[in-house]
Protein backbone atom coordinates (compact mmCIF):
# COMPACT_ATOMS: atom_id res chain seq x y z
CA UNK A 1 0.00 0.00 0.00
CA UNK A 2 1.79 2.95 -0.98
CA UNK A 3 1.59 6.14 1.08
CA UNK A 4 0.23 9.65 0.30
CA UNK A 5 3.19 12.23 -0.12
CA UNK A 6 3.30 14.62 3.00
CA UNK A 7 3.67 17.65 0.60
CA UNK A 8 0.40 16.33 -1.41
CA UNK A 9 -1.70 16.30 2.28
CA UNK A 10 -0.84 19.98 2.54
CA UNK A 11 -1.44 20.64 -0.71
CA UNK A 12 -5.11 18.76 -0.64
CA UNK A 13 -5.96 20.54 2.97
CA UNK A 14 -4.84 24.49 1.75
CA UNK A 15 -7.47 24.03 -1.39
CA UNK A 16 -9.95 22.63 0.98
CA UNK A 17 -9.52 25.53 3.44
CA UNK A 18 -9.15 27.87 0.55
CA UNK A 19 -12.37 26.99 -1.23
CA UNK A 20 -14.28 27.26 2.49
CA UNK A 21 -12.95 30.75 2.82
CA UNK A 22 -14.27 31.45 -0.78
CA UNK A 23 -17.64 30.42 -0.11
CA UNK A 24 -18.04 31.93 3.17
CA UNK A 25 -16.63 35.03 1.77
CA UNK A 26 -19.36 35.13 -0.75
CA UNK A 27 -22.06 34.34 1.79
CA UNK A 28 -21.39 37.10 3.71
CA UNK A 29 -20.58 39.52 0.20
CA UNK A 30 -24.55 38.57 -0.59
CA UNK A 31 -26.29 39.04 2.86
CA UNK A 32 -23.99 42.42 3.41
CA UNK A 33 -24.94 43.26 -0.51
CA UNK A 34 -28.62 42.55 0.47
CA UNK A 35 -29.18 44.15 3.98
CA UNK A 36 -29.49 47.75 2.76
CA UNK A 37 -32.41 48.14 4.57
CA UNK A 38 -32.47 50.91 7.59
CA UNK A 39 -33.45 49.50 10.80
CA UNK A 40 -33.93 51.52 14.00
CA UNK A 41 -32.33 50.15 17.19
CA UNK A 42 -35.28 50.93 19.10
CA UNK A 43 -35.79 48.26 22.21
CA UNK A 44 -39.95 48.13 23.30
CA UNK A 45 -39.80 49.08 26.75
CA UNK A 46 -40.79 46.44 29.89
CA UNK A 47 -42.93 49.08 31.36
CA UNK A 48 -45.71 49.48 28.64
CA UNK A 49 -46.67 50.54 25.30
CA UNK A 50 -47.16 54.67 25.08
CA UNK A 51 -48.96 55.87 22.27
CA UNK A 52 -47.74 58.67 20.45
CA UNK A 53 -50.06 61.38 19.38
CA UNK A 54 -49.80 63.77 16.62
CA UNK A 55 -51.05 65.39 13.77
CA UNK A 56 -49.96 64.77 10.00
CA UNK A 57 -51.01 67.81 7.49
CA UNK A 58 -49.83 68.78 4.30
CA UNK A 59 -48.58 71.55 3.41
CA UNK A 60 -50.91 73.42 0.64
CA UNK A 61 -47.91 75.73 -0.37
CA UNK A 62 -45.36 73.09 -1.13
CA UNK A 63 -47.59 69.68 -0.75
CA UNK A 64 -44.53 68.64 1.60
CA UNK A 65 -46.17 66.70 4.93
CA UNK A 66 -45.00 68.14 8.87
CA UNK A 67 -45.99 66.37 11.90
CA UNK A 68 -47.10 68.78 14.61
CA UNK A 69 -49.13 68.49 17.70
CA UNK A 70 -46.79 65.86 18.86
CA UNK A 71 -47.15 64.22 22.62
CA UNK A 72 -47.36 60.67 24.76
CA UNK A 73 -50.20 59.33 26.74
CA UNK A 74 -48.88 56.79 28.70
CA UNK A 75 -50.12 53.78 29.93
CA UNK A 76 -52.38 53.20 33.07
CA UNK A 77 -49.72 51.79 35.34
CA UNK A 78 -50.34 53.45 38.70
CA UNK A 79 -46.84 55.14 38.72
CA UNK A 80 -45.33 57.76 37.02
CA UNK A 81 -43.42 57.42 34.50
CA UNK A 82 -40.00 59.03 32.69
CA UNK A 83 -40.66 59.20 28.63
CA UNK A 84 -38.31 58.68 25.62
CA UNK A 85 -38.58 59.30 21.99
CA UNK A 86 -36.78 58.06 18.81
CA UNK A 87 -37.31 59.14 15.70
CA UNK A 88 -36.56 57.00 12.91
CA UNK A 89 -36.74 59.24 9.46
CA UNK A 90 -36.40 57.45 6.45
CA UNK A 91 -37.42 57.70 2.64
CA UNK A 92 -39.88 55.07 1.41
CA UNK A 93 -41.36 54.08 -1.56
CA UNK A 94 -44.55 52.99 -2.31
CA UNK A 95 -43.80 49.12 -2.10
CA UNK A 96 -42.31 50.22 1.78
CA UNK A 97 -38.38 49.60 0.63
CA UNK A 98 -36.49 52.00 2.26
CA UNK A 99 -33.83 54.10 0.34
CA UNK A 100 -30.21 53.66 0.59
CA UNK A 101 -29.24 57.11 2.54
CA UNK A 102 -31.12 58.58 5.78
CA UNK A 103 -32.56 62.20 5.30
CA UNK A 104 -30.57 64.52 7.08
CA UNK A 105 -32.17 67.13 9.50
CA UNK A 106 -32.15 70.88 8.03
CA UNK A 107 -31.24 69.26 4.30
CA UNK A 108 -34.19 67.27 3.73
CA UNK A 109 -36.10 68.41 6.74
CA UNK A 110 -36.40 70.48 9.44
CA UNK A 111 -37.62 70.00 13.47
CA UNK A 112 -38.71 72.74 15.54
CA UNK A 113 -39.31 70.92 19.29
CA UNK A 114 -40.54 72.17 22.74
CA UNK A 115 -36.99 72.53 24.54
CA UNK A 116 -38.26 73.52 27.59
CA UNK A 117 -39.59 70.12 28.63
CA UNK A 118 -37.96 67.74 26.59
CA UNK A 119 -33.67 67.05 26.29
CA UNK A 120 -31.78 65.50 23.37
CA UNK A 121 -29.42 63.13 23.72
CA UNK A 122 -26.91 63.11 21.27
CA UNK A 123 -25.24 60.00 22.61
CA UNK A 124 -27.85 57.85 22.51
CA UNK A 125 -30.01 59.67 19.74
CA UNK A 126 -32.84 60.02 21.98
CA UNK A 127 -35.32 62.55 23.48
CA UNK A 128 -35.56 62.77 27.14
CA UNK A 129 -39.31 64.71 28.62
CA UNK A 130 -37.78 66.10 31.98
CA UNK A 131 -40.22 65.55 34.54
CA UNK A 132 -42.04 62.39 34.94
CA UNK A 133 -45.78 61.74 33.36
CA UNK A 134 -48.22 60.64 35.50
CA UNK A 135 -50.13 57.59 35.12
CA UNK A 136 -52.22 57.31 32.15
CA UNK A 137 -51.81 61.15 31.35
CA UNK A 138 -50.44 63.12 28.58
CA UNK A 139 -46.95 64.19 28.04
CA UNK A 140 -45.63 67.99 27.71
CA UNK A 141 -46.07 68.30 23.87
CA UNK A 142 -42.86 67.30 22.25
CA UNK A 143 -44.15 69.23 19.32
CA UNK A 144 -46.72 72.28 20.47
CA UNK A 145 -49.74 72.75 17.80
CA UNK A 146 -50.22 75.74 19.22
CA UNK A 147 -46.75 76.98 18.44
CA UNK A 148 -44.39 77.72 15.46
CA UNK A 149 -43.14 74.21 16.02
CA UNK A 150 -43.29 71.19 13.76
CA UNK A 151 -41.42 68.27 12.07
CA UNK A 152 -41.31 69.45 8.19
CA UNK A 153 -40.15 67.64 5.04
CA UNK A 154 -38.38 70.66 3.09
CA UNK A 155 -37.16 69.00 -0.01
CA UNK A 156 -38.09 66.29 -2.48
CA UNK A 157 -36.71 62.89 -1.91
CA UNK A 158 -35.29 60.51 -4.39
CA UNK A 159 -37.02 59.93 -7.36
CA UNK A 160 -40.19 57.82 -6.59
CA UNK A 161 -39.35 57.81 -2.56
CA UNK A 162 -41.53 60.20 -0.14
CA UNK A 163 -40.20 61.18 3.50
CA UNK A 164 -41.94 58.73 6.43
CA UNK A 165 -41.42 60.08 9.92
CA UNK A 166 -42.21 57.34 13.05
CA UNK A 167 -41.85 58.86 16.43
CA UNK A 168 -41.29 56.12 18.75
CA UNK A 169 -42.10 56.33 22.55
CA UNK A 170 -40.41 54.62 25.71
CA UNK A 171 -41.93 54.67 28.98
CA UNK A 172 -40.05 53.43 32.87
CA UNK A 173 -41.06 53.84 35.95
CA UNK A 174 -39.66 57.10 37.61
CA UNK A 175 -39.38 56.03 41.10
CA UNK A 176 -38.13 52.54 42.10
CA UNK A 177 -39.21 50.85 45.56
CA UNK A 178 -37.20 48.54 48.19
CA UNK A 179 -38.77 45.67 50.07
CA UNK A 180 -39.59 48.24 52.83
CA UNK A 181 -41.43 50.49 50.85
CA UNK A 182 -39.29 53.81 50.57
CA UNK A 183 -38.00 55.49 47.61
CA UNK A 184 -34.42 54.56 46.14
CA UNK A 185 -32.70 55.42 42.80
CA UNK A 186 -34.89 56.17 40.32
CA UNK A 187 -35.16 53.13 37.50
CA UNK A 188 -34.15 55.50 34.54
CA UNK A 189 -30.86 55.42 35.93
CA UNK A 190 -29.93 51.77 35.75
CA UNK A 191 -32.05 51.26 32.62
CA UNK A 192 -31.42 53.79 30.71
CA UNK A 193 -27.92 55.34 31.82
CA UNK A 194 -29.26 58.21 32.35
CA UNK A 195 -29.28 60.55 35.89
CA UNK A 196 -32.60 62.64 36.10
CA UNK A 197 -30.41 65.61 38.28
CA UNK A 198 -29.61 66.69 33.97
CA UNK A 199 -32.66 67.41 33.50
CA UNK A 200 -32.95 70.28 36.28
Amino acid sequence: MSKVPKQRKLTVVAAALAALCLITMTVAAKYIKSSGVLSGVFTPSPYGHPTVVENVITDPSDGFKYKTGVAVQTDDTAYAVYVRLALVISWKDNNGDVYGEQPFQDTDYTLVYNTDDWRYDSAGGYYYCTTPVESGALSPAFIDADEDQMLKQIKAGPEGYTLHVEILAQTIQAVGMTDAGTPVEPAIYDAWGVDPAVFN
